[in-house]
Order: structure tokens, then sequence, then C-alpha cells
């Protein structure tokens, strides 16, 4: 049970690791799912961005992985950018933050913060896009470079056979010739007699 059940997890890991996996549309795809990272929906950042990738026919996993970019460590961080960026946008000020303030202007934060996710987001999901294009691309040319490498192994280890099988039959046929070279040289009695 466990064994059919592990080779349903490869079978799909597969799936999600080859669809739509160029670098283009990997790079596309964590984009998509890191700018629905930056969005005040905690908790449900993971199905957010899945249905946005499905939305825009991108990789659902690389999309998902993108999301991962509210974790705990990052996302407070996010929020106060976006929180400033927008207040500083629609008032011309920064937003002095503590933790009285934070719950007395919890309603303008959220609309600072829900108006913040358009820049912010942005340039985090063009950001990590660009980095995942880049991986993806040297990930393509170090396997296309290894496969270029085997195929050369390949057709010299051909190579090789074919011209050991090759020098065989000549050798053979060497010695073949030089026995029949030998027969030859002796006289048959029927052309002693002729003579």
């Amino acid at each position: 049970m466990f064994r059919r059940l592990w080779e349903k997890i490869k079978t799909l890991w597969k799936l999600a690791m080859s669809e739509r996996a160029s670098p283009r549309e990997i790079g596309w795809a964590v984009a998509i799912g890191a700018f629905a990272g930056c969005t005040p929906a905690i908790g449900v950042h993971g199905p957010l961005a899945i249905g946005l990738a499905t939305l825009f026919k991108k990789n659902r996993l690389f999309a998902w992985l993108g999301s991962r970019i509210s974790n705990m460590v990052f996302l407070p961080f996010i929020a106060i950018a976006e929180v400033q960026v927008s207040h500083r946008v629609r008032t011309g000020e920064w937003v002095v933050l503590d933790r009285e303030q934070a719950l007395d202007q919890a309603g303008t934060l959220l609309l600072d913060w829900c108006l913040g996710t358009i820049p912010v987001g942005l340039a985090i999901g063009a950001l990590m896009g660009v980095i995942s294009w880049a991986f993806a691309l040297r990930r393509d040319r170090r396997r296309a470079a290894r496969a270029t490498a085997e195929a050369g192994d390949d057709a010299r280890e051909k190579s090789g056979a074919e011209a050991a099988s090759a020098s065989t039959p000549a050798s053979n046929s060497a010695t073949n010739g030089s026995e029949t070279d030998g027969v030859d040289e002796t006289p048959s009695p029927t052309g002693a007699r002729s003579a």
C-alpha cells in the first residue's frame, strides 16, 4: 500500500516539475507565487498562488514555492514595507508604528497593506521571477552540456567498437589471403601435366 502511494507521489511530482517547466515559465510562475505571498491573505497564500497559476496557465508547483516568501521571517518586513509605501503615497507621510497605534489604526493599516501589495508585491515578484529564471536557465544549460558530453562519449565508444570490429575482419581476411596465397603458390598436379 505504501509502495503504491509512494509511486503515485513520485508520478505527481514528476508531472508537477515538468508542467510548463521552461526557464521562462518557471520565472513567471515564481513571480506570480511571490506576488500572491505578499498579499494580506495570510494562511491562504499557497492556494491563492495555485489559483493564480491555474488562471494564467503557469506551473502550479513553482507558483506555490514562490508563495513561500510569506514565511514568518519575511512576512512582517513585507507587510511593513507595503503599509509604509502605500501610506506615503496616500498621505505624503510615513507611518509611525508601535503596538498601540497599530491596534488603533488597524482599519487604515489594512487598507494601506492592501494597496501597498501592488507596488511592493510586483517588485518582489519581479525580483524572485528573474532569480528563478536565471537558476532554471543555468540548470537547463548544465543538463544540455551533460547530455552533449554523454552523447559524445557514446559516439566515441560506438566508433571505437566499430573500428575494432572492422579491423578484426580485415585482419582475418589478410590472414586468409596469405593462407590462400600460400596454397596458390604450390603447383597443382593438373597444371604440371598441362605444361
